[in-house]
């Protein structure tokens, strides 16, 4: 049987150059140029130190250390069909029904292509600001194409080239799951991705006690609380899930290289910093675990000078001064910052303490402790294991704001890895109890219950509205009144300290 070969090294570069492209962009078309082709600049070197970096021989997760995976032809025909199949009905590139969060992240995409860059609203002082990192790339290929074909192309090549950019999301991200899985045969590999696509809590055991679930998504029966199946996060919020799929692919595929994990986490971030924050949760603990092998190897000195220069490494710090001075101050100048601050509430107050503890308990069971149980034999002593229940653990304890987005956003990466963990028991692990995978195997199917009603629907969207095209954008901007603009927007330019001193300038006429 034909088959690929492809080199780890190579796909942990092509995800990681995926996730720097638009940062770069935005480093040099929204900042000044004085500032911004430099730390672009530095930004690409940063990449080029990975690349050199990765020549020498890396262990996965697992253990692993074989670069090479192969990968037959038939398999991978499945994965480019499996990752064009679930973009077309995620409505991403507006080819199918598409979700209602779809509305506003349409208003951000039109303000993009129609403004110069930044976006500066003419005759206010507000300045488009979001997490906009997904759709740079799409942009310019839409304004390039506008500059060919008229303006009338923009609109229509912009949502082809935001199809094709997701696709290429999916390709790589399944990839390096099935690389990490390591199963073997092509029923095995397709399993593998089904896993992957319909991976989720267990919502549906609480239909029961959730009034109205049929027209609700089954996620939110806990109300306070929220993990999203992948399927949810890539109809709901691609803008955030597919990067932390990649970035969590990337840290998976070799967690022992602490030289890079700050510049995996940034070239995360301008993507979301949610995700981000639970990516840390990661970063800080295997760079705990080095630090400790390392003391006991060398004594407490020695240990903590070596694990200081394993993460002291240019291309960390060439991603340190790239990234984060340009996108913590635009990430603070959304005026939604000023809500909330990040706090620590598992809604005492509202339930009391005991009935408080109680419903978080069942929350963490439903969604991934079951799961977490099972797995806990095999997988024990793997930090990265471990790390997955103690992020999970921790994303529902904490919010940012007054809704629920901390718990659903900065779980995206813990269930990245939880779905991997389940993937590589039940299709490659030997010696596995007959009893547990049977157990494991029922808690999956009840999960994936929860992603076949988005595509349910998106059927009957489909179905109702005779129409395949059902673009979500009616706003055409962030400003119309009912697209939540206050998440969207810098109210004030002059007072932002990105917009003053790093922005390029309106030359609008904006007040």
């Amino acid at each position: 049987m034909k088959s690929i070969r492809f080199s780890r090294r190579t796909l942990r570069c092509a995800a990681l150059l995926t996730l720097l492209l638009p940062s770069a962009s935005f480093l040099i078309t929204w900042l000044r140029p004085v500032l911004g082709l430099p730390m672009a600049a530095a930004l690409l070197a940063a990449f080029a130190f990975y690349v050199r970096a990765g020549a020498a021989p890396a262990r996965d997760v697992f253990g692993h250390e074989e670069d090479v995976f192969e990968c037959p032809l038939s398999v991978f025909s499945l994965v480019c069909l499996c990752a064009l199949l679930w973009t077309f009905l995620s409505g991403i590139g507006g080819l199918f029904y598409q979700t209602e969060d779809h509305y506003g992240r349409n208003a951000i995409f039109s303000d993009m292509l129609y403004h110069t860059w930044p976006v500066y609203f003419e005759g206010t002082s507000s300045a488009l600001t979001y997490y906009i990192a997904y759709w740079l790339l799409p942009a310019l290929a839409a304004k390039g194409a506008a500059a060919l074909f008229g303006t009338g192309a923009l609109w229509p090549a912009a949502n082809a080239a935001l199809f094709v950019q997701t696709l290429w999301f999916l390709v790589l991200a399944l990839l390096l799951f099935l690389s990490l899985v390591r199963a073997k045969g092509l029923i095995k590999n397709a399993l593998g991705l089904l896993l992957f696509v319909f991976f989720s809590g267990m919502d549906a055991l609480m239909i029961p006690w959730f009034p109205n679930w049929w027209n609700n998504q089954l996620e939110w029966w806990a109300q306070g609380y929220q993990f999203s199946s992948n399927t949810t996060g890539l109809f709901w919020v691609y803008n955030q899930a597919l990067p932390a799929w990649l970035a969590m692919a990337l840290l998976l595929d070799h967690p022992e290289d602490t030289g890079s994990f700050a510049l995996i986490g940034l070239c995360a971030f301008p993507f979301s910093p949610m995700p981000f924050i639970g990516l840390m949760v990661y970063f800080i603990g295997l760079a705990v675990v080095k630090g400790i092998a390392l003391t006991r190897e060398r004594g407490a000195a020695g240990g903590i000078r070596a694990l200081l220069f394993s993460c002291l490494t240019a291309r960390n710090l060439l991603a340190c001064v790239s990234i984060a001075p340009a996108f913590i101050p635009y990430f603070m100048a959304n005026a939604a910052s000023d809500g909330a601050p990040f706090r620590f509430d598992i809604y005492a107050g509202a339930y009391g303490a005991f009935g408080a503890v109680a419903r978080l308990a069942l929350f963490l069971i439903i969604e991934f402790g079951a799961f977490a149980l099972i797995l806990l034999p095999r997988f024990r002593k793997n930090p990265a294991f471990l790390l997955t229940a103690l992020s999970l653990i921790l994303a529902p304890m904490f919010r940012i704001g007054y809704a629920q987005d901390f718990s659903m956003r900065a779980s995206i990466p813990g269930l990245m890895a939880l779905c991997l963990f389940c993937g590589r028991y039940l299709l490659a692990e030997k010696g596995v109890r007959r009893a547990a995978a049977i157990a494991l195997t029922c808690l999956l199917l009840i999960g994936s219950v929860t992603p076949m009603m988005e595509f349910v629907r998106g059927a009957y969207k489909v179905k109702k509205a005779g129409t395949i095209f059902l673009t979500a954008n009616p706003f055409k901007t962030v400003l119309h009144p009912e697209a939540d603009t206050y998440n969207f927007i810098c109210e004030d330019v002059a007072d932002a300290v990105f917009y003053r001193y790093l922005a390029k300038p309106d030359v609008s006429g904006a007040d």
